[in-house]
């Protein structure tokens, strides 16, 4: 019924929004000001020119969303699903293109084009990227393996820093809210001539919505650019991270309806640190092309302390990464052609400690891995482009513990071919072809101190069809349908053996649609709308025609935006729903499904000259619901959601 409610306002809000622009506009021009993107081509492209489903996050969405992390901002995109065990973003799941529980390791996130996947099973922290250094995130549904290599079977997500500007610019904010809630954030920018420096930094804590369910969080980084020469611009950037959390853990169905905030864990802890500093090189070298690339180091250590296990761990991970490229653009045949070529070159090392019952292990895992790219880009005609490209990859692991050394080697390709359609200006139709892989990771191949022998690379064919269409310049929608053939998926099966094992899935088969619409009219109210059905199933034995677990089959989202009713005062409303779904790790579907839920949140913010004012409820409605449900042995565990929340602050820019 909700989705239903769902579909007939979406079809109200096009029509009434279309015959209103068109009222409002005579009907004029249908081209839209082209937008410029990154992540679909690794390089500066219009994102119409791109054979993918791309949308773009930018500044202003930023500033006016109620989201306290990244994944809060992504939950409200099309074909991507958020899995938000702790309420914080701690660790928060990612999944795009319906892969459930290992969503986020078939999901690829850049910080300004540096991978931040994990080697191991800790996947991304969202957290060690604070909202007040974000310029915009593009996430790119569908492949990526060609540009990006490993981890990007189902899309990926690229977060884009603020770049320092000319002159001075800073911003200071204040906000407080729900369960003793407060956050303190500052940034600063200067340019003159050649260089251009920008520094932030911010302290959050609360108290969180469960017991034990604290979180504090410190971060500082920055940027500088130097303008060498005219074709030669040099930039370092880097970020210090440190966190401190509570860990409340699952609560059982009983648990849940005696007191959902409870903890059954309440001295489970953890704590991290993230470091990470960046070097990046540009040179033009004009009619012969470009050059850019860059040099990046990540240093990360977390301290997990599980008294209810009497488990301990820690483990510190440092990778190198080297990623040059080369860019030209010119006349091939008479026909205009856009060429991008690189090497990534990525050295990780991983030490790790545990302690259970007082019996300790140490490990050490290396992986080095290499990947050579090129795609290309023909026009066969001027708004008809032909693309196509090929990566080949290797990745060499040494796994060492005090009993044994164990060393691995897996090579895979990838390629990609798509058409892109370009017309009426910035309306554009795109079909594309495409081979992904993705490697084991480092505790997916090593199961109580042995090597996982039998486990294989997962490999994919994914094939894409889509058009975004400009009604008018303020209304536009956009539809994807998608359809990946996996083979080896990597997935765990706690009903392997007696602990449970990571092993390949023969076949699954995932497929589906992405519909969006973005309309603007009458200069003060805007609607962005957008709705995903996916079928993820296994289509081999042992788990033939069940369901992939942890993939709702219906998504959808209304964001309503009135700005200016008066000047300065903008109102924002919000809804969020999102299907039922077979709990994580019920391979068998032998368990009910995790319920489907809906949220419904809202924004005020008022500026005058350099001071803006806001606040917002979140889950007005008191839902409860769990985004994480967990099976296991025979029964279902839970991680619930905050209930109504509410946050209020102040900015202040000089």
């Amino acid at each position: 019924m909700r989705i239903w409610l769902f579909m007939v306002v979406f079809a109200g809000c096009v029509l009434t929004a279309h015959g209103l622009a068109g009222a409002d506009q005579g009907g004029g021009s249908t081209y839209a000001l082209q937008e410029v993107v990154v992540t679909g081509a690794r390089s500066e492209q219009t994102r119409e020119q791109v054979p993918a489903n791309i949308s773009v996050i930018d500044r202003e969405d930023i500033e006016n969303a109620m989201a306290g992390s990244v994944p809060e901002l992504l939950e409200t995109q099309e074909g991507a699903f958020v899995r938000n065990l702790l309420g914080n973003g701690k660790t928060a799941q990612v999944d795009l293109r319906g892969f459930g529980e290992t969503g986020q390791y078939n999901t690829l996130v850049l910080v300004d084009g540096r991978r931040v996947n994990s080697i191991d099973l800790s996947g991304v922290d969202w957290t060690q990227i604070p909202l007040n250094s974000i310029e915009r995130i593009e996430i790119s549904r569908g492949t990526g393996s060609v540009l990006y290599g490993d981890n990007a079977s189902g899309g990926v997500i690229n977060i884009i820093t603020r770049r320092p500007e000319q002159g001075l610019k800073a911003h200071s904010s204040l906000a407080v809210g729900s369960y003793s809630s407060h956050r303190e954030a500052l940034a600063a920018a200067y340019g003159r001539n050649e260089t251009a420096v920008s520094l932030h930094g911010s302290f959050e804590e609360t108290e969180g919505y469960r017991e034990n369910n604290e979180y504090r969080a410190t971060d500082v980084g920055g940027s500088v650019r130097y303008q060498v020469s005219e074709p030669l611009e040099l930039a370092l950037q880097g970020n210090y991270h440190d966190d401190e959390y509570g860990l409340p853990g699952p609560l059982t169905a009983s648990e849940l309806d005696e007191d959902r905030k409870q903890s059954t864990r309440p001295l489970d802890d953890a704590e991290s640190r993230d470091r990470y500093v960046q070097g990046s090189l540009e040179y033009d070298l004009g009619r012969f092309g470009s050059l850019a690339g860059e040099v990046s180091l990540r240093d990360r250590d977390q301290r997990g302390n599980w008294v209810s296990f009497s488990w301990q761990s820690r483990y510190d991970v440092q990778t190198w990464g080297l990623t040059p490229r080369y860019e030209w653009e010119g006349s091939l045949a008479g026909r205009h052609n856009k060429l991008v070529a690189g090497l990534d070159l990525y050295w990780s090392e991983l030490d790790q400690w545990s302690s259970v019952s007082g019996s300790s292990r140490e490990s050490s895992v290396e992986r080095d891995s290499q990947g050579y790219y090129f795609r290309n880009e023909l026009s066969l005609l001027p708004e008809l482009i032909l693309s196509f490209g090929a990566r080949s990859e290797e990745a060499a692991y040494d796994i060492a513990n005090p009993n044994s050394t164990i060393s691995n080697r897996y090579e895979e390709t990838a390629y990609t071919i798509g058409l892109s359609y370009i017309y009426q200006g910035t309306s554009s139709a795109f079909l594309r072809v495409n081979k992904s892989f993705r490697f084991p990771l480092s505790d997916e191949l090593v199961e109580l101190g042995s090597l996982n022998a039998d486990l294989e690379p997962q490999t994919g064919l994914h094939y894409e069809a889509g058009v975004r269409h400009y009604f008018t310049p303020g209304i536009s929608a956009r539809l994807t349908l998608f359809r990946a053939e996996i083979e080896n998926e990597i997935f765990f099966n706690p009903g392997a053996g007696f602990f449970g094992a990571n092993e390949n899935h023969p076949e699954t088969l995932h497929q589906g649609l992405e519909l969006g619409a973005d309309l603007r009219f009458l200069d003060h109210c805007s609607v962005k709308a957008n709705y995903t059905y996916t079928s993820a199933t296994f289509s081999e034995d042992p788990f033939k025609d069940n369901d992939v677990p942890a993939v709702p089959d219906h998504q959808a989202n209304i964001s309503l935006a009135y700005l200016d009713l008066l000047p300065g005062l903008d109102i924002r409303l919000g809804y969020h729903y999102s299907g039922s779904s077979y709990a994580v790790s019920d391979q068998a579907n032998a368990l009910e499904k995790k319920e489907g839920f809906f949220t419904l949140n809202a924004r005020m913010s008022y500026e005058y000259s350099k001071v803006k004012a806001f606040a917002g409820i979140e889950n007005i409605t008191g839902e409860e619901y769990s985004e994480y449900v967990v099976a296991n042995a025979g029964s279902l565990t839970f991680y619930p959601a905050q209930e109504t929340r509410w946050t209020a602050g102040i900015e202040y820019r000089f």
